[in-house]
This record gives C-alpha cells, sequence and structure tokens, in this order.
C-alpha cells in the first residue's frame, strides 16, 4: 500500500496567494473577452491560472512524502547441527526419517502462513533445501554460531522463533545456554543419551619441540565405559609401523593414562598415531586413534639481551622471550657484566648502545664483525651519531633532547610473521612512550611493523622497523617503554601473549636470517588446522641481501603418502604468496626453486595440518545442554517422535505479522512529472488559442 503527500517548507496558507496570484494573471490576460465562447474562454482561463499557481507554488519550497507500508510475515528458521557427532552417534535410519519430517514440516509451517528458512552450519549464505540431503561433516559444533546465524541475517525480517536441531554436543564457542538471542529457541533433541560400552583415546600428551639426541614422552589417556577389568592394546605408530606397544588395565575408575619414550636421531617435524586397538562389542572405532605432530631441532638458538645499565625492559625482553622454548637467552648488563661469545650468537638485542658514554662499544664492534641480526633498542642515553652510522633501518635528523609521547599502532602490510587476530586491538590499548623528537628517516629496503599514533592522530611515522637487508638483518624499536606494554597487557587481560609473541616472532625471524638465503619460502604457520587454508610466502634477496621482487618460483609439495602436486605463483611486494586451500591432515614437505640474477636457487621446508578431531569424543548427546536452552526461552525440549506437537505449539503461538512503513522525501523541483505537468498546461492552452483562431 502505498500514499502520495505533498507538503511545504512554509505555511500552505501561502498556497492562497499562489491561487490567486494564478487567478490575478488569468483575469488580466482574459478580462476583454475574445474571439472565443464563454465556456471555452473559462477554459482557457482555467489552464492560465492553473499554470501560475503552480510556478508560484513552487516558491513555497513543496516536496512530496511518499509513504509505503508492507507486510513482514513472522519467519521461523529450522537450524540444523549438521556435525559430525550427529551422524556418527544417532541411528542411521532414525536420522534419515527425522530429516525427511523436518522438510515436510518445513512444508507444512509454509502453507501456514509462516515464512521458514533451512540453516545449516555450512560457511557463508549456503541455502539448504533439503535436510535430508544435507552432509553431516561439520569438524565442530558451534551451536551458538548456528543460532546467531539465523538473528544476524534476520535481524530486521520479523524472526519469530528457531527450532535448533542438534545433539546437544557443543565444543567450540561460547555456550548458547548463556547467550541473548533476539528470538525464543526450540530446541529438537537427537542422538542417544544412554552411554555405550566404548573405548575413547580421550588425548594425546607431547612437547611439541623436542632436541636430538634426547627421550621425551608421549603420554596417551584413555577413557572406557563397559569395560571393567578388561586389557586393552595401545599403538604408538611412525608413518604406518607400530615402534612400541603397551598394554593396559581398563580400571572401574574409567580412566586410565600410558607413557611412550621416544628418541628422534634426525631433526624434522614427526608425525606419530596413537591407536587403541579395537575390543569386541565396542560401540565405534572412531574414537580410538589421534595424531601427535612435534618438531626435532638441532638445539636452541642463542640470544644475547646486553644492556649498557639496568632498565625495567631488561626483565620484559627476558620474560618474553623465555616463553619460547627455541629461544636460549643470555642477559648482560654494562658496565658489571660482558657477554661470553663462547659460541656463536643467532641474534642479539642491545638497549641503548651505542650509548652516550661508551659503554658496550666494544660489545657492538665484535657483534658487528661476526655479523649477528641485531636488535637495538633506542632511548635517552643512546648516542645517535653513533647509531646513524650503522645503518640499521631507520636514522634521525637533528635529535632533540625533547620527546614526543606515541602509542603502538600495528602496521597490517607487514606479512613476514603472522600475528593474532585480537592483536591489532591490544596493541592500539598499550600505554603511551616517550620518543625522541626528530626528523625520522626510513631506509628504502625496511619495513615497518609498529606505527606512531600521537595522541589521537594516526601518524605514518615508525615505531618499531625491521630491515632484512645487508650487512646484516636488523630491527630498531624507537622506545625504550616497551615494559610498560608488556605490564599493561598482564594487567588488562590477564597473560602478555601478544607482546610476547611480537619479540620472540621478531628475534626468531632475526636470527633465522642468519644464514643469508637467496630465497626463502616459508609457511605463514609451522601447524594448520584441517579447516584452514594453507599459504606460503617467499622472499628473494640479491648478493648483497637487499629483497627484489618479480620472480616466478616453482614448488613440489610431497604430502605424507608421498603424492607430488606441482605450483608455481610469482613473488610480488604485497603479494598474497601461494594459497594452497585446504589439505588432508599430515607432514608436508616442499622445495622450491627461483632464478635470481641469471643463477638458480633452492629453498625446502616442511609444514603439518593437523585435525582437531572433537566430534568423535563423545558418544553420548548431552539433552541436558538443550534442556537448558529451552528453559531460558520459556519453551520446552522436543524429541523426533514430537514434530508434530512442535508443528501445533509454533502454530499455536500465533506470531505477529508486522506492518512495516517506509517514507521517502523528494523535493518537487527534482521530480520530472511535475514539469511534464506545467508544460502539458501551457501546451494546452496554447494548442486550444491556435486551434480557435487567436494566440
Amino acid at each position: 500500500m502505498q500514499s502520495l503527500q505533498i507538503h511545504t517548507a512554509y505555511s500552505p496558507w501561502y498556497a492562497l496567494l499562489c491561487l490567486a496570484a494564478g487567478l490575478g494573471v488569468s483575469w488580466f490576460m482574459y478580462r476583454r473577452g475574445g474571439p472565443w465562447p464563454m465556456g471555452l474562454r473559462l477554459l482557457l482561463a482555467s489552464l492560465r491560472a492553473l499554470l501560475v499557481a503552480l510556478v508560484c507554488f513552487l516558491l513555497l519550497e513543496p516536496y512530496t512524502r511518499r509513504i509505503r507500508q508492507e507486510e513482514v510475515k513472522p519467519k521461523v528458521v529450522l537450524a540444523l547441527d549438521n556435525s559430525q557427532s550427529v551422524g556418527l552417534f544417532t541411528s542411521k535410519a532414525e536420522l534419515g526419517r527425522t530429516l525427511q519430517g523436518l522438510d515436510a514440516l518445513a512444508d507444512r509451517l509454509q502453507k501456514s502462513g509462516l515464512e521458514v528458512v533451512k540453516q545449516s552450519m555450512q560457511e557463508g549464505d549456503t541455502v539448504v533445501n533439503s535436510f535430508a540431503q544435507t552432509p553431516l561433516k561439520a569438524p565442530v559444533t558451534n551451536l551458538h554460531a548456528l543460532v546467531e546465524k539465523g538473528d544476524r541475517a534476520l535481524r530486521n525480517q520479523n524472526l519469530a522463533a528457531t527450532v535448533l536441531i542438534s545433539d546437544g554436543i557443543h565444543n567450540q564457542g561460547p555456550t548458547p545456554t548463556f547467550q541473548l538471542y533476539n528470538a525464543p529457541i526450540y530446541p529438537l533433541a537427537l542422538g542417544d543419551t544412554v552411554a555405550k560400552r566404548d573405548v575413547v583415546l580421550e588425548e594425546v600428551q607431547y612437547n611439541k619441540i623436542n632436541y636430538t639426541g634426547t627421550s621425551f614422552p608421549v603420554v596417551a589417556r584413555v577413557r572406557h565405559n563397559g569395560f571393567n577389568g578388561t586389557t586393552a592394546t595401545v599403538l604408538l605408530q611412525e608413518n604406518g609401523k607400530t615402534v612400541q606397544r603397551k598394554t593396559v588395565s581398563l580400571p572401574r575408575g574409567g580412566t586410565v593414562q600410558t607413557s611412550f619414550q621416544v628418541t628422534a636421531a634426525q631433526p624434522g617435524k614427526k608425525h606419530f598415531q596413537v591407536q587403541v586397538q579395537p575390543l569386541t562389542g565396542e560401540f565405534t572405532n572412531i574414537n580410538n586413534s589421534r595424531h601427535a605432530y612435534l618438531e626435532v631441532i638441532k638445539g636452541k638458538l642463542k640470544v644475547l639481551v646486553a644492556a649498557a645499565a639496568p632498565h625495567p625492559d631488561i626483565k620484559a625482553l627476558r620474560s618474553a622471550l623465555r616463553t619460547n622454548q627455541l629461544l636460549d637467552v643470555e642477559v648482560v648488563l654494562g658496565p658489571f657484566q660482558n657477554p661470553s661469545f663462547k659460541t656463536p650468537y643467532d641474534a642479539a638485542i642491545l638497549h641503548q648502545i651505542p650509548n652516550a658514554t661508551g659503554v658496550g662499544t666494544d660489545w657492538l664492534r665484535r657483534l658487528r664483525t661476526a655479523r649477528v641480526p641485531t636488535f637495538y633498542i633506542l632511548g635517552a642515553q643512546t648516542d645517535f651519531n653513533a647509531f646513524n652510522s650503522l645503518q640499521a633501518g631507520v636514522q634521525i635528523n637533528r635529535p632533540s633532547p625533547q620527546f614526543d609521547e606515541v602509542q603502538p599502532l600495528l602496521n597490517a602490510a607487514f606479512q613476514r610473521f603472522s600475528a593474532e587476530p585480537t592483536a591489532q586491538s591490544r596493541i592500539k590499548a598499550w600505554p603511551p612512550t616517550p620518543v625522541t623528537f626528530g626528523d625520522w628517516r626510513i631506509a628504502p629496503a625496511a619495513e615497518v611493523i609498529l606505527q606512531q599514533q600521537v595522541g589521537a592522530v594516526r601518524t605514518t611515522k615508525p615505531l618499531l622497523v625491521y630491515k632484512p637487508a645487508a650487512p646484516t638483518p636488523s630491527a630498531v624499536l624507537l622506545t625504550d617503554g616497551s615494559w610498560q606494554w608488556r605490564l599493561t597487557e598482564s594487567v588488562d587481560h590477564g597473560s602478555s601473549q601478544i607482546y610476547d609473541e611480537l619479540m620472540t616472532h621478531l628475534v626468531q625471524l632475526l636470527a633465522n636470517r642468519r644464514n643469508q638465503k637467496r630465497l626463502h619460502v616459508y609457511p605463514v604457520k609451522d601447524e594448520f588446522e584441517a579447516s584452514e587454508g594453507v599459504t606460503l610466502q617467499a622472499d628473494v634477496f640479491n648478493a648483497v641481501q637487499e629483497e627484489i621482487f618479480g620472480q616466478d618460483i616453482s614448488l613440489t609439495l610431497t604430502h605424507e603418502g608421498g603424492k607430488q602436486t606441482r605450483h608455481r605463483f610469482r613473488h610480488e611486494q604485497g603479494g598474497e604468496g601461494l594459497r594452497l586451500g585446504n589439505l588432508p591432515v599430515g607432514v608436508y614437505r616442499y622445495t622450491a626453486s627461483a632464478r635470481v640474477e641469471n643463477q638458480n636457487y633452492t629453498d625446502a621446508g616442511e609444514f603439518v595440518v593437523q585435525e582437531q578431531n572433537l566430534e568423535s569424543l563423545l558418544a553420548v548427546a548431552d539433552h541436558s545442554l538443550l534442556s537448558q536452552i529451552a528453559e531460558r526461552s520459556e519453551t520446552r525440549l522436543y524429541y523426533p517422535a514430537q514434530l508434530a506437537q512442535l508443528e501445533q505449539d509454533l502454530i499455536k503461538a500465533n506470531f505477529k505479522t508486522i506492518l512495516r512503513s517506509h517514507e521517502e522525501e523528494k523535493d518537487l523541483l527534482e521530480q520530472p512529472w511535475f514539469y511534464f505537468l506545467l508544460l502539458g498546461l501551457a501546451c494546452a492552452e496554447w494548442a486550444l488559442r491556435r486551434f480557435y483562431g487567436s494566440l
């Protein structure tokens, strides 16, 4: 239903003046009569009066208001939990009948005047046409995301109710029991709450980082139901071969654990599978095995943290670096201690060195001679003239004794290591720290990790800079107040994860560049989940270790089973690298090659794709969770045999249709039909006068 109204910016009583003006002009023109009969003369006068009145009416700034009303029918969302647990632990015959019944229920609700929307946990806005044809393959169950998906899509579309079809097993995301939703939830319970006789390999515990020649444990925890007093055999397998076996007695308590001691002589990624051999009468064997992916390395990276004098930054850096098992940190303070220099350092952190007092100059010279990648932290005691001569990636011209108080901002364009999704907002909340005021200039090859924000103004000035180029890789932090960042993050979030990862990733990036390879191909993560895409990045350097672009890189990917696939991508500045998409679980190794300055260079590496295996841990439906959701929504819990009752309750709820109005205002001067009206009046008067003998 639509209506059209005309309003004016001034009082509508002024329209009488417009009409009077039209009548006055018309009377003046036609007062003496003419060669027309009285009826025609009145018609001509009326046309002229109306034309003039409408033109004068424009002075009142008229506008139209179009009101359109529409009926929005109530919508009911049928949200199906299509996770693996529903298909694994619900009778196939019963599940098939239930899904077909839900399709029929949707049709009947549609005929009763309700609009029905079918949804599942598929990503995006994929339309579900038939529940009976929907694959039950989702690797995790996030019931909150499933319900919120309908809430978000139909936020302004008169969402009346959500029917949640699930077994109640929830293993990812917020618990829906304590969430607020826009519509009541009617849970429909699938699955079986009676515990089956089953043996479950509940967890495998192991250190992800281990060292060659050392022995490390792999601990398996086994849970069972209904096998009291029997024994089970637990196998440790590598590459499909059993390397160790243990026999465990299944106690009455239901849980037992056993440990394997493993020794790895060669470095690299290792893939072990722990498996419980099936027992007679076991409900399912799907949850009898789990995978363990670990890395064996030659040794730790040796990192020197040297400061000209004691400072709170040193404790913050030491604590951050020691969260990473790969780093062996040595801390020295001048002028009280000297670095050992017994073994070559893989990276060094120099706090206010070069120093205005000369402390640490010898240390710096030895590190520069050994070409150790260095992370410089600047402050009030830094000798900026000496620092500028180091060509570390950033220089300051005419340093001032004054300081700017700046806040850090993460540069989203920096892609050499990945940050947590929350890093952007958490770093932005770190407190301001002092930065020497001056003209900071970045070297062409340098990359900005953190930028400065002065007050409310976001700038492009650097705060943390990384330079991969010759003579050695380096990084520079322009403030000596980063200890405040770690302290603030610990207070606000209970941990300093983002600060610790930023510092450890930066030091690892420096240390790993010590070999000065010309071609470096690397995964953005060492471990990927089976549900996420795999991406590889690349760096290419010239003879003086300056990064260059435009090379074509060929890559051969070897899957765990020996299958090989070949890929090709171009190394571009700011490019997205090589996207491999979702890969099956396993250890992958790759070799890459590129032609750089008329020579061929190669690189190799490996990464892991692992599965979460959450859906097969519980073979018992959790109907109590669904019951709590129903109680919170003031509805009730339904079972597959009660679809008819569910239909009656939805219809009896008498969800109301919403009448929604939409108003649109538009200036009359912007509407062509008004000009055609004026033109029509003028042409009609002219045509009549012309036809009847006088203009």
